[in-house]
């Protein structure tokens, strides 16, 4: 090991990541991975396993080979590059070379003794500080599909593709089908959001900011599951109640596992779960929209609430004490968070649906066991939800006829209905239960429904007889948990909440710019479409002009204002390839008109949610 050499690579590190730099200074090094020579001289990584010696590269002529693996890959306009392996960093430098400014490379490598003992063999310098690259080490990352989310966004979906460096698919063969699932359930999510976003259009970003501003008084899910791991809760199950119409059959045993097991409602099984005398320890409510009628004349005084980026703040306002936030806010905010509390703010992977929330939310704060209730996913007995939902959805008939149906099997070996939505929460419970195999038991005692392949069944007499076997008071350790911020921190946190403003106001200065200069070029393209030069510096400048305003942090938030004029351009702007010049500034300037009008609507925002000076605990 060339100790010198190894620590110029981890002060370039450092720089990109104290974090990664720290972990990988801790690696220690084993037999299994050396390095020799090729026949050419050149150094090369080399591992021992399964009985046999891996070159990680060519053992004749490493840099041929990662040239010859470049070449396979066609480098688009604003792709994304999935890159499985790191090796000796050939490969990634020689796929490096045939990308611009617009591309990414996200290089995963699932050994880290791989990656430590590349930095003490070879100069990764440039590598290292390369912008266009981001590092993805699977054993550092708690939950890959929040790594990834940020990543994969709705516009660049057709501009993604995977790079898979030889050996590796062999190696480490379920790693690597395990990193391309998440990256294409991440796709699917933006898909999902795409039509979500669409849905809620403005409500969005405005039930964000009311939350940005009022975490700062409340707590958040780490500090919970610090508090609930102080204590020995291996042998304490966490139990999900779902809104699905089985929940009717077993939701009267409940009260029996009360105290001995961590009880989470969804906001549509509330009533329920109160009428069986029932309080649960946890209250998890995401959509923007959910219905008051589901709390009505419930007394949620002393209830804990989990909160994230959507929840619906009038409920909260209404009905909520207590509230454990968790959610992504996006990277400023975040980053200002997890610089103040000294760890990551939790982000939860979601899943879609207030149910998968939940599942994740029982993994977070440690339980080895989960248990599902009411999670029928489909319509058990053509009936849609819980009795105790009452009509929050309407009727029952109309709206399972307003559903596209098909089928699934359910717990019994029967056939039953379901729409696409449900089927696709099934898809998602059954990959959660694959990828989360080992640190989590599923049992569904929903007792009807749809097959969930993967979990026991079981009934929920017998889970509460075998499994809820130890006392706990949950009320307690949730009541130990302290605010997130002092009362002299939650002021700061406040004013560089507040100091945002200005940052929203130079992104607005910035766009208007950038309209102004893109106008002169498309005048400059019709009066002189022949003169190619030129049209060629025209438009670098408007790539230059573009790529400064997708890097700014403000655009995460006033993009969520543009949805309409991203979803409209988003594909054809980055990934049609026959786009005349001027048609490409002139989407190009709708673009940056959409971003306009939402750094204006924004602005609004923020002066009205933020800007005042309303008590955020009382109002």
């Amino acid at each position: 090991m060339n100790r010198d050499l190894f620590e110029i690579n981890m002060a370039v590190l450092e720089k990109r990541s104290h974090f990664i730099a720290e972990k990988i200074r801790k690696i220690e090094i084993d037999g299994t991975i050396m390095s020799e020579n090729a026949q050419n001289g050149m150094e090369i990584l080399c591992i021992n396993d399964r009985g046999r010696k891996w070159c990680l590269n060519s053992s004749w002529n490493p840099i041929v080979a990662s040239e010859f693996f470049a070449k396979r890959y066609s480098i688009r306009l604003y792709g994304v590059y999935f890159v499985f392996g790191f090796s000796d960093g050939r490969y990634i430098r020689e796929l490096l070379k045939k990308c611009d400014d617009t591309n990414l490379l996200v290089v995963c490598e699932p050994n880290l003794k791989i990656f430590a003992k590349a930095c003490s063999q070879f100069d990764l310098q440039d590598l290292l500080q390369e912008d266009r690259i981001i590092f993805y080490f699977p054993e550092l990352e708690d939950k890959e599909g929040a790594f990834l989310q940020g990543i994969i966004d709705y516009t660049r979906i057709k501009l993604l593709e995977f790079c898979i460096l030889p050996a590796y698919d062999i190696l480490y063969h379920e790693e690597c089908e395990r990193y391309m699932d998440a990256v294409l359930e991440c796709m699917r999510n933006a898909t999902v959001n795409k039509e979500t976003h669409f849905a809620f259009d403005r409500l969005l970003p405005q039930h964000m900011l009311w939350h940005m501003k009022h975490m700062i008084f409340y707590s958040n899910i780490q500090q919970v599951k610090e508090s609930i791991l102080k204590k020995d809760i291996k042998d304490v199950p966490a139990i999900i109640v779902s809104a699905g119409p089985s929940l009717d059959k077993n939701i009267h045993l409940l009260k029996k596992a009360q105290g001995k097991a961590f009880i989470i409602a969804v906001d549509a099984s509330v009533r329920t779960t109160f009428m069986a005398g029932v309080r649960p320890d946890l209250l998890c409510s995401v959509d923007p929209n959910s219905p008051d009628r589901f709390f009505t004349g419930l007394d949620l005084d002393d209830i804990y609430w989990a909160g994230n980026n959507w929840t619906n703040t009038e409920l909260l306002k209404k009905y909520a004490k207590h509230i454990f936030y968790y959610g992504y806010y996006g990277n400023v905010w975040n980053e200002i968070l997890q610089k103040e509390l000294q760890y990551s703010f939790p982000n939860v992977v979601p899943g879609g649906s207030v149910s998968t929330d939940a599942f994740m939310l029982a993994l977070t704060l440690g339980f080895r066991t989960i248990v599902l209730i009411g999670q029928d996913l489909a319509f058990t007995g053509g009936v849609s939800h819980t009795k105790g939902i009452g009509d929050a959805l309407g009727d029952n008939d109309e709206y399972i006829k307003s559903r596209q149906i098909i089928e699934v099997e359910g717990v019994d070996g029967e056939m039953l209905q379901t729409d696409y939505q449900m089927w696709f929460y099934k898809q998602w419970f059954e990959k959660a239960i694959r990828f989360y195999k080992d640190e989590v038991r599923v049992i569904d005692a929903t007792e009807g429904g749809a097959r969930i392949e993967g979990a026991e069944l079981c009934t929920l007499e017998e889970v509460i007889q075998k499994e809820c076997t130890k006392e706990m008071d949950m009320y307690a350790l949730e009541e130990e948990v302290p605010p997130m911020f002092s009362e002299t921190c939650q002021k700061k946190m406040l004013k560089k909440l507040k100091s945002m403003r200005t940052d929203i106001t130079d992104f607005e200065k910035m766009v208007a710019n950038a309209i102004q200069e893109q106008q002169k070029i498309l005048i400059e393209i019709q009066k002189e479409p022949q003169d190619t030069a030129r049209t060629a510096i025209a438009l670098q400048n408007l790539m230059d002009d573009n790529k400064k305003i997708e890097s700014n942090a403000m655009l995460s938030y006033i993009s969520m204002y543009a949805q309409k004029e991203e979803y409209a351009l988003g594909d054809s702007i980055y990934a049609d390839e026959n786009l005349t010049p001027v048609q490409l500034v002139e989407k190009s300037l709708a673009l940056l008109k959409g971003y306009q009008k939402g750094a204006k609507l924004f602005l609004e925002d923020f002066d009205q949610i933020i800007m005042n000076d309303e008590d955020p605990i009382n109002n």
